[in-house]
């Protein structure tokens, strides 16, 4: 499995301030939080993930990443979707890629579940290829400060020096528009919210449904107006069932009252009597 390791150098130039708040994020905060600061539940949780759309030349596939001990790396522990060619068809409709044709899972549905377990911390990979025919050529993760130059993949080198060491918000999350039709900014499509307005989800919104989606940078940059639609999947958390009612021992049967041998014998004496009656009445007659 690829992992994402945080570099251990002091050959860095930054600022102790920027350091110490990275180092801050990095630290588990046992709490319920799923967003560019990371994923964690106070429970078990199941979430299912559907997807939705690819919108980038780019052939890419979505992992969750989980972190190691002590947070120094995160290490790919399943693949939730992958595509199998870069697009339906070339360039046609922006690099469209759909379900079923560029696209596919481990077990082929379009939705895949994922137990995230309590007070673990989480984040979301996509591993893209540019064209190298490394499916883990480069990366771009859900937690904001991965996008950084204090992370790099052992196997590939690779890591984003673009987002400089505080890293940069490259997913988005909640309930934001797109237009893969227009080359309009994410700002601009969505009224004037920014992606900061779209960075974490609150349980409500897991429990209806919502979206997440990626900009690879395969087309921009930081800071120049990224446009978040190219790659998209809906999440939504799975309720727990409800434990019915726990069924007791079953009732043994009462058993029905046996009559007392004097009130059995009085029983026949009865009896007797009223059919001697009977035949002394027809003699009469």
């Amino acid at each position: 499995m690829t992992t994402l390791t945080l570099v251990k150098k002091t050959s860095f130039t930054v600022a102790s301030l920027a350091t110490t708040m990275l180092l801050s994020i990095c630290t588990p905060v046992r709490a319920f939080t799923f967003g560019t600061a990371g994923i964690q539940f106070d429970q078990d949780t199941n979430i299912n993930f559907t997807f939705d759309q690819s919108r980038s030349p780019y052939q890419s596939n979505l992992w969750v990443a989980q972190a190691e001990p002590e947070n120094n790396g995160y290490t790919n522990i399943a693949r939730l979707f992958y595509e199998t060619k870069a697009s339906d068809n070339g360039s046609a409709n922006n690099w469209e890629g759909t379900f079923g044709n560029a696209v596919t899972s481990e077990n082929g549905s379009i939705t895949q579940t994922f137990r995230f377990l309590k007070n673990q911390t989480y984040a979301l990979l996509l591993w893209s290829d540019t064209g190298s025919g490394n499916s883990r050529e480069q990366y771009v993760s859900s937690s904001t400060f991965m996008n950084s130059t204090l992370w790099w993949t052992p196997d590939t080198q690779f890591r984003r020096d673009e987002c400089g060491v505080v890293g940069c918000q490259l997913a988005v999350f909640g309930n934001f528009m797109l237009n893969p039709n227009s080359s309009d900014s994410f700002t601009n499509i969505n009224g004037g919210k920014g992606p900061e307005q779209f960075s974490s989800l609150t349980m409500a919104q897991l429990a209806n449904g919502t979206q997440i989606s990626f900009d690879d940078l395969h087309d921009a940059k930081p800071g120049t107006g990224l446009d978040f639609k190219d790659f998209t999947v809906s999440a939504q958390s799975v309720p727990e069932p409800v434990p019915g009612p726990v069924p007791g021992p079953v009732p043994e049967p009462v058993p029905e009252p046996v009559p007392e041998p004097v009130t059995v014998f009085g029983t026949m004496l009865g009896i007797g009597a009223l059919a001697a009656a009977r035949r002394k009445k027809k003699r009469g007659q």
